[in-house]
């Protein structure tokens, strides 16, 4: 129903693009029948010089009116009707208006053949002379016009399709979404929300990548150079965890997954790429690269990391020399003044505490603990990423999910006592963690108020989250079924009802 619906509604629009094209024609062609009529009752009193302007302007009407509506009926049926259905596409103008111009063209000649008495083959020769000159003064928009002809024929992009514009420097490509072909430009509309006009001899001679074939997405690739220092193991953990924590951005595509992979060894460090997806659709390879950007360096930052620079020979040896103590040994006395809940522990503390942390490293897919175990015992990630999934009861809803990121504790729900672990932790990416005692928490805790009321408040916003998480997916399981589900179940209700009271009575059919 919904399909004839929308189908009548297509030929109902159809028709009101044909009705005034249609109308004009009728008009000039009874003008050009009936004249003999109209003559008689109407004009009879027109002079010489009106009669002349009726004659040659109703002819004349019939040609042109009859052109318009010939464009309009192949522009309606043929290009908006079996070629757009066809394809799946709209049609650009470009089509469109070359067949306009081919059939007014064709009217004009019918207009000076059987109007004004001219010999087709005279006009002809003398059209060629004026081309020629004319083709020489306007070549520029020739060759913009007949590109344009190409383009469509070629196919290589269609309206609606993101697509890059190679520049001479990287910085300068053009990025955007193809809203219309014209005779002359292609226009461009970016992520930013501007319009790029570029000529078609542009969009013909410059190298082009189409984002929408054959999938719709595009790769961008960073570098980052690190010290030497810097394990490739440990390298790949931060910067993979780096990107993969902007997966549910929405922006940063899990499908093709991002990678990182060791590129080349230069003199000041190693080169690593960092190569990720994006759709064209939600952020711009500009602004892509700007979030990956810094959300790496911030990732590094937090592992007391610097990305390598070429410098002077005298500071580089340096500087390396002092980036080496950093990177080749890590402090976990360093990494605890970056956690919101350990820094605010004296200096004796912390030296009371450094020699009990643990250091695990999970690989990816890797379950540290899962929802319901026993744990006695919490952890802080150093390095990686990591998810947090609570598992709710089944008809509740989707289970709720949120990352765990560098410097960020978790698990502290079993330290103040006995309790479950309230969700499951798995590794997303290569994971560094420290796992510290509840025993050694709690030694600390009760020596230091302020440290103790904070770890009360962690734990009180765990078991919130968990149940504010619930109470939401409750909420949405009842508004979808109080606006979907209510009609069905309750008539299933009734018809359950009456077959378990009467066996004998068939079902009521829907």
């Amino acid at each position: 129903m919904v399909d004839g619906i929308t189908s009548d509604g297509k030929m109902g629009k159809s028709i009101l693009r044909i009705w005034f094209p249609l109308m004009v024609f009728a008009i000039f062609m009874t003008m050009v029948i009936g004249r003999d009529e109209l003559y008689s009752r109407f004009l009879s009193n027109f002079s010489g010089v009106g009669r002349v302007i009726f004659e040659y302007g109703s002819q004349m009407g019939v040609w042109f009116s009859g052109a318009f509506l010939a464009q309009r009926f192949i522009s309606v049926f043929v290009w908006d009707g079996v070629v757009a259905g066809i394809s799946g596409r709209t049609v650009p103008r470009l089509p469109k208006d070359f067949t306009g111009i081919l059939l007014f063209g064709i009217a004009f000649m019918g207009v000076l053949a059987t109007v004004f008495d001219q010999s087709i083959t005279g006009i002809w020769a003398t059209s060629g002379v004026f081309g020629i000159v004319l083709g020489i003064a306007l070549r520029n928009i020739i060759l913009d016009v007949f590109i344009g002809l190409s383009m469509h024929i070629e196919q290589s992009f269609r309206i609606g399709d993101w697509v890059m514009v190679h520049q001479n420097r990287r910085e300068t490509h053009i990025v955007g979404q193809v809203i219309e072909i014209n005779w002359r430009t292609t226009r461009l509309k970016t992520t930013e929300k501007n319009m790029v006009v570029v000529p078609n001899s542009r969009m013909g001679e410059a190298i082009l990548t189409n984002y929408m074939r054959p999938k719709p997405y595009f790769r961008i690739d960073l570098e980052f150079v690190l010290d030497y220092s810097v394990s490739p193991n440990r390298a790949v953990r931060l910067l993979l965890g780096a990107v993969k924590s902007l997966v549910d951005d929405s922006r940063i595509i899990d499908d093709p997954e991002p990678e990182v992979r060791l590129d080349e060894a230069l003199g000041h460090g190693q080169k690593y790429e960092v190569r990720f997806f994006i759709l064209p659709t939600g952020v711009s390879p500009k602004e892509s690269r700007h979030i990956v950007n810094r959300r790496v360096i911030e990732h590094l930052a937090r592992a007391g990391i610097t990305p390598a620079m070429e410098k002077e020979i005298i500071y580089i040896e340096k500087s390396t020399s002092e980036r080496s103590k950093v990177s080749s040994s890590f402090s976990v006395r360093g990494f605890l003044h970056s956690n919101s809940l350990f820094s605010i522990l004296q200096k004796e503390e912390v030296d009371h505490l450094e020699g009990y942390f643990i250091k695990r490293e999970c690989k990816a897919g890797e379950t540290l603990f899962r929802q319901g175990n026993k744990g006695s015992s919490m952890y802080l990630l150093v390095e990686g990423l990591l998810s947090a999934e609570i598992q709710y009861d089944k008809g509740i809803g989707e289970n709720f999910r949120e990352q765990i990121e560098p410097s960020e504790h978790f698990g502290e729900e079993c330290v103040l006592g006995p309790n479950s672990r309230y969700a499951t932790v798995t590794a997303v990416t290569d994971c560094l963690v420290l796992e510290l005692a509840a025993d050694q928490v709690m030694e600390v805790a009760r020596k230091n108020g302020s440290f103790l009321s904070m770890l009360n408040q962690e734990t009180s916003l765990s078991r919130f989250k968990t149940l504010e998480g619930k109470r939401k997916l409750i909420q949405s399981s009842q508004e979808k079924f109080s606006k979907e589900g209510f009609k069905k179940p309750l008539s299933s209700s009734i018809q359950t009802f009456f077959t378990d009271l009467f066996p004998s009575v068939p079902s009521i059919k829907k």
